[in-house]
């Protein structure tokens, strides 16, 4: 029994920490954003001192991330960022 508690237990603390979160710094139109990804489901972008609340979605390639008023799409070292409209080319270099 006291096993079987431990492995749950383990198993438990190797599911959270699969939970991390990867921050990435790119550089847009000459202003700095920063892209956290949570768990690989939700991201929070900081951009011109606003943070927005993103949520993943399918690509064919990359990483896509969106909200009613943002488009971020990333590959490698490169990303597009559309917010309202305005689009911005970003570079993590």
């Amino acid at each position: 029994m006291k096993a079987t508690i431990v492995l749950v237990v383990y198993l438990l603390c190797l599911i959270g920490c699969n939970d991390k979160t990867t921050t990435t710094h790119y550089v847009c139109n000459d202003n700095k954003a920063v892209l956290n990804v949570l768990a690989n489901e939700k991201a929070e972008l900081t951009f011109k001192n606003k943070t927005y609340h993103l949520t993943h979605a399918k690509s064919a390639s990359g990483n896509k991330y969106i909200s009613n008023k943002v488009l971020f799409w990333g590959k490698g070292t490169e990303a597009m960022l559309i917010i309202s409209g305005n689009k911005h080319l970003c570079s993590t270099k």
